[in-house]
């Protein structure tokens, strides 16, 4: 079915809307259930002062974001193809894993939810039944296209691994960059926007609807969540948008173009990946201040809002230069 830039647009504001409208109902809901991010002195001890304004803000405001993204891609022919449902089940199931993740921390506030093994398993499970899910059943194999040299890469038996890595890995790189007012769900706009050309280019129903839906609602979001924020997104929102950015990176051939694309979330865990390995066998010596990477700069003396804008900025245009590498690829 083909997909018209016109009906794009009313995607994008629907969603937009809908979060704008829905917001402070939502708000005001997570404040009555009592769901209020708690700022622990233990996690970073610098950083405390900082973000100690932080604490008690109205949390798991992901499920407004995926809520309404989910009703407008309904709304628009999200379901017409299977894959349909197989993008909502991930995006729910993962969902799930940091709803959990965030009722442990609730109801423990010094506690750390769900241990990194349990976790890191949950979302690769996901990530793996996906792969099973979106598998082509009319080839024996699946491939990636490589971008900038026209070629693909077939990863046969591979490619069920190769989506729950990448289903997970997108899934834990935007829960470590939501650590700012309006990172992580600006990145996320950028980037989901970026797959939404990318299926509007292709005349992909499936890809340009659930890109834009997603794409507005983050940015609906970010109405509340920019600094100071009112409401942030929490691990269900997280994990649930970072999977569904890796699923569609897969069902919109673009794997490979994943470190332009979300090239943020990238840096942000391979920062959290280089200081663990540093501490670990460099005789406990850090690369950088602290990691993720946005806190390091935020130790080095940059404010927070001016800091989360010029990530966003760096996040444009690796968007931008991602659509060049899937246009090629």
């Amino acid at each position: 079915m083909p997909v018209s830039l016109d009906r794009a647009v009313v995607i994008l504001m629907s969603s937009v809307l809908g979060c704008v409208v829905a917001g402070p109902g939502a708000i005001r809901g997570l404040i009555g259930l009592r769901w209020r991010q708690p700022v622990r002195h233990e996690d970073c001890p610098p950083l405390m002062p900082l973000h100690q304004s932080k604490h008690g803000t109205p949390t798991m405001g992901g499920l407004l974001v995926l809520g309404v993204a989910i009703v407008v891609a309904a709304g628009f022919g999200g379901f017409t193809h299977s894959y349909g449902w197989a993008i909502v089940s991930g995006i729910m199931g993962l969902g799930v894993v940091g709803l959990i993740d965030d009722w442990l921390k609730l109801r423990a506030p010094q506690a750390n939810g769900l241990r990194c093994l349990p976790k890191f398993v949950s979302t690769l499970a996901v990530g793996g039944l996906i792969g099973f899910a979106i598998a082509d059943p009319r080839v024996a194999s699946q491939s990636v296209g490589v971008p900038w040299v026209g070629a693909r890469v077939d990863l046969g038996w591979l490619w069920v691994p190769s989506v729950a890595v990448v289903v997970a890995g997108c899934a834990h790189a935007v829960n470590l960059t939501d650590g700012m007012d309006g990172l992580a769900a600006g990145c996320l706009a950028l980037a989901f926007g970026a797959l939404g050309v990318v299926g509007l280019l292709r005349q992909d129903l499936l890809v340009t609807v659930w890109s834009v839906s997603l794409a507005g609602a983050c940015l609906g979001f970010l109405w509340f969540n920019a600094f100071p924020a009112s409401v942030f997104l929490g691990d269900v929102g997280s994990l649930g948008l970072g999977g569904a950015l890796g699923i569609l990176m897969v069902l919109a051939d673009a794997i490979l173009a994943l470190v332009l694309i979300g090239g943020i979330f990238v840096a942000e865990a391979v920062s959290v990946m280089l200081q663990v390995a540093s501490y670990r066998w460099r005789n406990k010596r850090r690369l950088f201040r602290v990691a993720p990477l946005h806190h390091h700069f935020q130790l080095g003396g940059i404010p927070e809002h001016k800091l989360v804008v010029r990530f966003w900025i760096v996040g444009l245009l690796l968007a931008v230069l991602g659509l060049t590498a899937v246009a090629h690829s």
